[in-house]
């Protein structure tokens, strides 16, 4: 059945065009233009643009993607949706890889009541012990063709998997990755340049949550020589796209500030690295359970650990990225780009992340301050 979407101003191939229609069938935009099939949907002169993209999130509305249940992905998938995220790679912690896999089989067995999943993300075991940040350092793994076989088992549903450089056999992982599809993001990482180098000509093509747990400049003794780090490596290496939490606590606003200048719009990819605890209110909570469980605090926007020295992880969610950077003065069509066309582009979801014919009908309808008022899955 036919449906059109009226007077909206389309987010399309990076630019905000003039009011026209978007005609919709069987889920998919058929035209741009002046055309009115169907049922009719009044989008009272707001920005249409592809349902925001979020590749890197653990959960959200009280639940982790890692809980091998119907629930727990369910509601993930829901909250995901409300934020204006209309595909997402459920991410997986550092854990035994049979709890992994655990995981990765409850997501394929998910018939989507909320946000697409767009195939999960793997942050560890391939992480370093230097940069482990909230993963357990016992369970961090050197990648080798016996530990790195669940990834072979597992392709239909791995959409992308991070990597730290200084493994002695991350440009292994990284290549036999790459030769499956999977897009390879580097992070959690103490390397210097020649080890990310390598990394990227296996195949690696982002950043992890740029600016937190990425190595920095930095010498090897006994040689005399200072290598760049991970961060330096990636604000000079254009192959690099930078996933960004830029909530003004892991990304402050001024380093915000640098990262857009050399990256721009196409070099920078909105995350929300969200926890289980997105989407709550104020208070303190519980991250995991039994004699793992940590205790955590969501204040003033971020979730800290009691002594508020360490941040636990992120609350905000993309759409909120965007509407307040927006606020600040940067350009609407580069915002959007960073949270739809950037992240689809990056890990090869040619059929969503723009308002073309022949894409997926996941559209977000924007205020004139950005922000999401209404999410349509056509």
């Amino acid at each position: 059945m036919k449906k059109t979407i009226v007077n909206v101003r389309p987010f399309s191939e990076g630019k905000i065009k003039s009011k026209c229609s978007i005609v919709v069938e069987d889920g998919r935009i058929v035209s741009v233009g002046n055309m009115i099939m169907g049922d009719v949907i009044d989008g009272g002169g707001m920005i249409a643009c592809a349902g925001y993209i979020d590749l890197h999130t653990h959960g959200g509305w009280g639940m982790d993607c890692m809980e091998p249940t119907y629930e727990a992905i369910d509601t993930v998938a829901k909250y995901q949706l409300s934020t204006g995220i209309t595909s997402f790679c459920p991410t997986t912690m550092t854990a035994d890889i049979a709890d992994v896999e655990a995981a990765l089989a409850n997501m394929r067995s998910y018939k989507t009541n909320g946000a697409r999943l767009a195939g999960a993300h793997l942050e560890g075991p391939f992480l370093s012990p230097k940069a482990a940040g909230a993963h357990p350092l016992d369970k961090l793994l050197n990648p080798d063709k016996n530990n790195t076989a669940f990834i072979t088992r597992n392709r239909d549903m791995v959409r992308r998997i991070t990597v730290a450089p200084d493994l002695a056999g991350a440009p292994f992982v990284t290549a036999l990755c790459s030769s499956l599809g999977i897009q390879v993001s580097i992070g959690h990482d103490g390397s210097i340049d020649d080890e990310i180098y390598a990394c990227i000509e296996a195949g690696a093509s982002s950043v992890t949550h740029m600016g937190n747990c990425t190595s920095h400049a930095s010498r090897r003794y006994p040689s005399p020589k200072k290598h760049l780090g991970l961060f330096e490596t990636a604000l000079a290496d254009d192959r690099l796209v930078c996933e960004v939490i830029a909530d003004d606590r892991h990304v402050p606003d001024p380093l915000f500030k640098i990262f857009y200048r050399l990256k721009g719009k196409d070099g920078i990819c909105f995350v929300s690295d969200s926890l289980s605890v997105a989407g709550m209110k104020d208070g303190d909570y519980f991250l995991g359970s039994g004699e793992s469980a940590q205790a955590i605090r969501i204040e003033d926007g971020v979730a800290v650990l009691p002594d508020k020295h360490t941040y636990a992880g992120s609350v905000t969610p993309v759409s909120r990225m965007v509407s307040r950077l927006y606020e600040q003065g940067y350009p609407a069509e580069d915002l959007l780009t960073m949270a739809t066309l950037t992240p689809a582009k990056l890990t090869g979801l040619t059929d969503r992340g723009d308002i073309r014919p022949g894409l997926l009908a996941d559209i977000n309808l924007l205020d004139e301050r950005l922000n999401v008022v209404k999410t349509l899955m056509l």
